[in-house]
């Protein structure tokens, strides 16, 4: 998968959860910026986990706060095949 699939898929998923597809910057905080609450993140995690074919730790879900931490982990999960389903 290239950065650019990543991206692409990421802005599907925001935009069927209703994100203005401007809105989606590296920096904007899912909570503060994009007004997701705490069901909206984790729907949006879980759907993260079926698109991309990952799973995602708990202990790994709070540190997940703005696009480009989602981007970066999905970066280093992808390229490097860790946290495939079983």
């Amino acid at each position: 998968m290239t950065i650019q699939q990543i991206n692409d898929s990421l802005q599907n998923l925001f935009g069927n959860m209703g994100v203005s597809l401007s809105a989606l910057t590296d920096e904007a905080d899912f909570t503060k910026d994009l007004g997701l609450d705490s069901l909206d993140i984790t729907d949006l995690l879980l759907q993260v986990e079926i698109n991309f074919g990952i799973r995602i730790p708990d202990e790994d879900w709070w540190m997940l706060k703005t696009i480009g931490q989602l981007k970066a982990y999905l970066v280093t999960e992808t390229f490097s095949g860790i946290s495939q389903p079983q």
